[in-house]
């Protein structure tokens, strides 16, 4: 069982740590090659960033430089750490000079008498090519590796007489006579280490132009005899720091930056990300923050969805995983503190969690699909106004409204465009969820996207908060409303009359006989929209007991196929309007009242403002919906709902 936290951290693996992406194959192929390879040989580890170079380079670094088999003395090198510095020749110099100071450190430590000649030459050949390290930094260096040396380097470096000429060429034979001497005396004393291996991290995170000059330089100087690179660069940052050689990548020049590439690096290998065995890495992350119990990691099936998630937007890369599981942990804390605060429970289902974790992806793959939905997180609600409004192009062609605004404004940019078809399948992956436990999407989103706005990466506008008074809407809407639905009236209605006083719903009855003869109207603000409430209170069938699961009743009643039936009719009249929308599923609309089973069941229009709803067009479907959601609910009274 995992050790619980609140956070990942995004470190590379150290040393032997446990690898949790299972790529010890890769590891293990990695470092036979290295102890048995020619040398000089440079290695590329390539990858996108946070892919795990780091983590491989450290592991190969302990079990072939530091653990008891070693066979090669290990320096490590982070060329961003030198990137800091603001000028492009230090970082040059101070790199070289590092990694030359690491070769005299271990020859020192080795064999603490020999080589102070070959050293003092080194640095002598290095300071007169490059000119430009200060005193102090050359000192200090050498320092480090000998007191005598140091002095040694003032007098003669820094003396007032004019240096000699030298070449890049004079600095790697004296290089490569160090080297080969180190290596011939641990043959001779029986040592197991027969090379050096550089490693030299984070190249990708550097200027490409810069990271091209270094990768030069290191082969002008160190392509010696005992010595092997391992370098964490991609192919795609060579190409952008040979832009000014070469001019932009196209098929007539490819073939000189493969060349380029090809003559510094002799094996270049992929990081395996699509061989990670993301599952089990991010079902132990997940264990860890404790966002899903131990017996939901052992369903495939919710487990699965997870990754399915995962795969259609930050993909396999750890880093990007690790981050959002931490996302995932804030937020499952958040709802605990709101939980505790309100005195409710705070257990999340497992469906929940999935669609806690599908729009988290979407937030951290594609932010601007996340503001789409926080601006207007009703999305089985989105119309042609809502495209307009943000400039989005929609084919009106497409059979659900929300699809083609996704398409449309994933057009915008060549990135979303490339990924629309899996941000849509996401969200009906959402659905299907939501329909699972019988609810709509919309009724979930909301609060959702509410929850994860506060670590969202980048922000939309915001818009004021929306205020309302919920009496002076609905009077202005009755205004307007009721001799509209008037004119519209057709059998077998008979009139409408308003009842009740408008305070909190508006109530029309069009009926003094039948039961089920009126329809409420309220008006409320949610998540910045104003929500107009259009529905019913449906009675189905009077009942005696009244302890069971209401479905249940309906089931025992042998009512399946009529609800199915009334369900599809509603189902049928939602698609006949398209500012209307389901605001619940029917089955969750069952309720027990009064010895009854009863049906709520209600639509909305969901709106920006109220001026939207007094709109003339507004005005004209609501009006043409009541009307035949009443005649739809005379048309219920005459099914069978007569129980066993």
């Amino acid at each position: 069982m995992s050790v619980k936290t609140s956070g990942i951290l995004d470190i590379p693996l150290q040393d032997h740590e446990n690898d949790k992406l299972q790529i010890l194959s890769f590891e293990m192929a990695l470092n036979e090659f290295v102890r048995k390879t020619s040398t000089p040989i440079s290695i590329a580890l390539q990858g996108e960033w946070g892919s795990g170079k780091t983590s491989l380079m450290n592991r190969l670094n302990y079990e072939i430089c530091k653990n008891e088999n070693a066979t090669s003395y290990g320096i490590w090198l982070n060329t961003w750490h030198y990137a800091l510095l603001k000028n492009k020749d230090d970082i040059l110099e101070e790199i070289i000079f590092a990694l030359i100071n690491e070769v005299l450190a271990i020859s020192k430590k080795e064999y603490p008498d020999k080589f102070k000649t070959l050293a003092k030459d080194i640095y002598i050949i290095g300071r007169n090519i490059f000119k430009g390290i200060s005193k102090i930094a050359v000192k200090t260096a050498v320092s480090q590796v000998n007191s005598e040396l140091a002095n040694a380097v003032e007098e003669t470096v820094f003396s007032e007489k004019e240096d000699a000429s030298y070449s890049l060429n004079d600095l790697k034979n004296k290089l490569s006579d160090l080297v080969s001497q180190l290596m011939q005396r641990n043959t001779e004393n029986a040592k197991s280490q027969k090379s050096i291996i550089f490693f030299i991290d984070d190249l990708d995170r550097i200027e490409p132009a810069l990271a091209v000059n270094i990768l030069e330089l290191l082969k002008n100087i160190f392509d010696i005899e005992h010595c092997i690179f391992m370098l964490a660069i991609d192919y795609d940052v060579v190409v952008k720091g040979l832009k000014h050689k070469f001019g932009e990548l196209n098929e007539q020049n490819e073939r000189e930056f493969r060349s380029f590439f090809d003559k510094i690096i002799q094996l270049p290998f992929q990081m395996p990300i699509a061989s990670y065995n993301i599952i089990e890495y991010i079902k132990d992350l997940l264990e860890s923050v404790d966002y899903i119990t131990e017996t939901e990691a052992k369903n495939d099936g919710f487990t699965n969805s997870l990754v399915r998630f995962t795969n259609l937007t930050v993909g396999t890369n750890p880093r990007s995983i690790k981050r959002l599981v931490n996302t995932l942990s804030f937020v499952n804390l958040l709802i605990r503190a709101k939980s505790k605060l309100e005195n409710r429970e705070h257990a999340i289902s497992s469906d929940y969690k999935q669609i806690i974790y599908a729009l988290t992806c979407l937030q951290s793959a594609f932010p601007d699909i996340f503001n789409l939905l926080t601006y207007n997180p009703n999305i089985e609600n989105w119309n042609f106004e809502f495209a307009r409004k943000k400039n989005i192009e929609v084919n009106e062609h497409n059979s659900l409204i929300w699809e083609g605004i996704i398409v449309g404004f994933c057009n915008k940019t060549e990135y979303l465009k490339r990924n629309s078809y899996n941000i849509i399948s996401i969200i009906k992956e959402m659905q299907i969820i939501a329909e699972n436990n019988h609810r709509k999407l919309h009724e979930i989103l909301p609060e959702t996207v509410e929850l994860l706005s506060v670590t969202n990466i980048k922000s939309d506008k915001i818009r004021p908060k929306l205020e309302i008074n919920e009496i002076r809407v609905l009077y202005a809407l009755n205004q307007r409303l009721l001799p509209a639905i008037e004119q519209k009236l057709a059998e077998p209605l008979k009139f409408i009359e308003r009842k009740g006083r408008m305070i909190a719903k508006i109530t029309y009855k069009f009926d003094e006989q039948t039961k089920n003869n009126s329809i409420s109207l309220s008006v409320s603000v949610k998540h910045n929209s104003i929500y107009l409430k259009v529905g019913a209170s449906i009675e189905l069938f009077a009942i005696s007991e009244t302890d069971k699961d209401v479905w249940q009743i309906v089931v025992d009643k042998g009512k399946t196929e009529v609800f199915n039936q009334l369900s599809a009719d509603f189902l049928s009249l939602e698609k006949k309007y398209q500012q209307i929308k389901l605001a619940n599923t029917t089955r969750s609309g069952l309720s027990l009242k009064n010895s009854a089973v009863y049906l709520d069941q209600n639509f909305q229009v969901v709106a920006e403002n109220a001026e939207y709803l007094y709109a003339e067009e507004c005005i004209c479907e609501i009006s043409s919906f009541v009307v035949d959601y009443m005649i739809l609910l005379y048309k219920m009274n005459e099914l069978n709902w007569q129980t066993k």
